[in-house]
């Protein structure tokens, strides 16, 4: 039989019956609804999970050394960062391990006051060393950003971010006005260009950076790390860099395994893997539930085309009676059960693209349409319609002619 002429005759049979063929396609269009929209946003999800944690970091090409071992959770501050990353580490790093290019280093505290006039904030603040900005490739967009000067003298200068420049300057030029931090004056001189919410949420904006130096001596009385970032000659060997640089520093440090490390050694790539790993194992099992709905919907199609087939009896013994082959019974009622199924599928790739707009709009993602996923949601509607709709058409294809008509 001609399959344009099957195709044709399975649509107009479908449209006799419209209550039954949408019955048929509610299923599929559900299953594959949600498919299409969970693969979307759970890819807009990964994407923007990859844009934060860049937006913190400032580049992926970089290893980053965090005191603490890999039991250690969070991020590290004066207050909870073991005292174990010594000026002597990062120079060891820099002059010792081949691969290195430059070694930016970082306190990071928090809850510390921040006042202007009467304003008063509590930022995260960083001391950080002169390449901290070039390591992570931020921005000045105002002013001057800290200085290998700076550092040497121990300067009380600072630079800001752009939503702690809004809450202590709303309306004023910051460049050259006197803030205190813990109640030691400190001369604004920049202002970081914005970077937005980083992987948590948190803006990445509300911030304060001063010379590593003066927060050590001048702040903090800290002679510790919270932080560094190693900048690699060939960002593609940050593997081999994290084993020189765990060697060195378990020799630094007096480890010998299995004793724990007292640091912890990765890449943004691993971190961002780590993220998006507890992120994708949900998605998988919210997809398989899907994916249980779509063949949830097969089987409403076998349930019903089996009523059709009892119904349609008659009329099968009508078109054996003129030719018909079992062949072409057996086509007609697989055709009807395909197209039933991708129909319903189009519908539901159509409802799912409207939710991942919806979803995008809701939560201020940039939508990610999947097309692989939409792709395969569309073959996977046709092959249920397939597979469910096989043993209705078989027994129709084996309905005895004589006694259909009898009938």
């Amino acid at each position: 039989m001609n399959i344009g002429r099957t195709i044709g005759l399975a649509l107009r049979t479908l449209s006799r019956n419209r209550l039954r063929s949408f019955l048929m396609m509610l299923g599929v269009m559900i299953g594959v609804a949600s498919l299409t929209a969970l693969a979307s946003v759970g890819e807009a999800t990964k994407q923007e999970t990859m844009r934060r944690f860049k937006r913190m970091l400032g580049t992926f090409d970089v290893v980053i050394v965090n005191p603490g071992g890999p039991s250690t959770r969070g991020m590290p501050s004066l207050t909870s960062a073991p005292p174990v990353l010594k000026q002597g580490d990062a120079e060891a790093i820099a002059k010792e391990v081949a691969l290195v290019k430059q070694v930016a280093v970082t306190q990071f505290a928090f809850d510390v006051d921040v006042k202007y006039g009467d304003r008063s904030v509590s930022p995260s603040i960083m001391g950080i060393s002169p390449n901290w900005t070039e390591v992570r490739g931020e921005e000045i967009a105002l002013g001057e950003g800290i200085t290998a000067a700076d550092n040497d003298a121990m300067a009380r200068v600072a630079v800001i971010g752009e939503d702690l420049r809004k809450a202590l300057f709303p309306a004023e030029d910051p460049i050259g006005r006197q803030i205190r931090i813990a109640d030691v004056p400190f001369q604004v001189k920049g202002v970081l260009a914005p970077r937005g919410m980083g992987p948590g949420g948190a803006s990445m904006d509300f911030t304060l950076a001063i010379p590593v130096a003066t927060a050590s001596r001048r702040l903090f009385n800290r002679d510790y790390y919270t932080g560094m970032m190693v900048q690699l000659r060939d960002p593609t060997q940050s593997d081999r860099a994290i084993t020189d640089i765990t060697a060195l520093l378990r020799e630094r440090h007096g480890i010998v395994p299995p004793a724990e490390d007292d640091f912890t050694v990765t890449s943004p790539k691993a971190q961002v893997a780590r993220v998006t790993d507890v992120g994708s194992t949900l998605s998988k099992v919210m997809l398989g539930v899907a994916a249980i709905a779509t063949l949830i919907g097969g089987v409403v199609i076998m349930s019903l085309m089996l009523i059709s087939v009892s119904e349609r009896r008659r009329e099968i013994g009508v078109r054996r009676a003129v030719g018909a082959s079992q062949r072409d019974i057996l086509a007609q009622f697989l055709t009807e059960a395909a197209v039933v199924s991708f129909i319903g599928g189009l519908a539901g790739i159509a409802l799912g693209l409207g939710g991942t707009l919806v979803a995008a709009a809701l939560t201020k993602l940039p939508p990610a349409i999947l097309w692989s996923a939409i792709g395969g949601a569309a073959l996977m509607s046709i092959l249920v319609g397939l597979l469910f709709g096989l043993q209705p058409a078989w027994r129709a294809a084996n309905v005895d002619p004589i006694q259909a008509l009898r009938s």
